[in-house]
């Protein structure tokens, strides 16, 4: 049985070192919303951002960083360097160095960062015992990564003190790693800030998505092998000759495989591509078009872009892994189908079509409710 740590003091001062603006992607807009969150607490959060994330030859992407009208909270640019272990030191100091700290948060997702945030957390231990570290495990080890991975991820497990999962599959995943180490399960909670919605025709237009396009199926975010974005452009062969897709985002790795398999299709022509990294400020535009978002991913502990279609009030067809299913209800916000059945992802986002539903944001009410920013840092202090 799992003993949770609980800090009763109402007012704490929190650290939090990862990522924030100017830092791309799902989790740097996490943490900018959690430190905002636990700010609107009555907490006092000082976040501590890297010097250097990723070493740029080992980055998969085009660019780390994004510019942009984000206004995100104040980060410092700690000494935070994922080869430096001189940094890690120097980052504990920081962090300690105006006056006591009750917690320091460091959230997890990519094992290639787990030697830099265990030095944090080891060099804090050692100059400030008290001060507790919690980890947040976006995944229990990085999404494709090696065997390698856990060991990384066990080594920085040994340093916290407590974990905090989004997830009940990334829970029992850390729990095979350290039985001892107490765990919180809480959710992936939902964006409340995002852009509005543009009118669909007008967003249409602009993504250059022809009239003829009676449904629109998005896939949004950056494309990774687990998310299985080639499941969907397979299942396109089997789709309504009504129904559009749009593929959007920056391909980390090698575009070849998705191409050809474009090329094949026989919905080539209504298959949509932006292959780049969209800005925040862009969102509106691309889930305005959508009448459906899919996630045909083979593996997954929970996703940012589910959040954020809840948010859209967007259906949702999905793979039945890790949670997604605690997000989308059978038949009322969504299905759910096999991972990696190109033929029954088509015969789900078909028959969604088909059957007629009421708008969702009804349906959606509750879940925004239970799985609110101010839920969510509530429930993590």
């Amino acid at each position: 049985m799992h003993h949770i740590y609980v800090i009763e003091n109402p007012s704490m001062k929190i650290a939090i070192a990862s990522t924030f603006h100017p830092y791309r992607g799902g989790i740097a807009q996490f943490n900018d919303t959690l430190a905002i969150a636990l700010k609107s607490q009555g907490h006092t959060v000082n976040c501590f951002n890297w010097s250097r994330q990723y070493p740029t030859i080992f980055f998969p992407g085009l660019a780390q960083t994004k510019s942009g009208t984000s206004t995100p909270p104040r980060s410092a640019v700690a000494p935070l360097d994922s080869i430096s272990p001189n940094s890690w030191r120097k980052t504990a100091k920081i962090i300690l160095s105006n006056d006591a700290v009750d917690v320091v948060i460091l959230p997890f997702w990519h094992s290639a960062l787990a030697p830099a945030l265990r030095g944090v957390a080891r060099s804090i231990k050692r100059l400030s015992p008290e001060t507790r570290i919690i980890a947040i495990m976006h995944n229990a080890t990085s999404h494709d990564g090696k065997a390698s991975d856990k060991w990384l991820t066990r080594r920085f497990l040994k340093r916290v003190d407590q974990v905090v999962t989004l997830s009940e599959s990334v829970t029992v995943d850390v729990t095979k790693l350290a039985p001892a180490l107490p765990i919180k399960t809480l959710f992936h909670p939902i964006y409340n800030d995002l852009p509005k919605k543009l009118d669909k025709s007008i967003a249409r237009e602009k993504l250059r998505i022809p009239t003829s396009a009676k449904n629109v199926v998005l896939f949004f975010g950056l494309i990774r092998p687990y998310k299985g974005l080639e499941v969907l452009i397979e299942a396109s062969n089997f789709l309504s000759e009504q129904t559009h897709i749009i593929i959007a985002g920056e391909c980390y790795g090698s575009w070849k495989k998705y191409a050809r398999l474009i090329h094949e299709s026989k919905a080539k022509a209504r298959i949509h591509i932006v292959n780049r990294f969209i800005p925040d400020e862009q969102l509106g535009d691309f889930f305005a078009a959508a009448d459906l978002v899919a996630l045909p991913y083979l593996s997954a502990s929970q996703s940012g872009v589910t959040a954020t279609a809840i948010q859209y009030n967007l259906p949702i067809v999905a793979s039945n892994v890790g949670d997604l299913s605690n997000s989308i209800t059978e038949g009322e916000t969504g299905a759910l189908v096999k991972a990696g059945d190109s033929h029954a992802l088509a015969e789900a986002i078909d028959m969604w079509f088909l059957e007629k539903h009421p708008e969702l944001g009804e349906s959606y009410a509750k879940l925004k409710a239970t799985k609110s920013w101010e839920a969510f840092a509530k429930k993590l202090v």
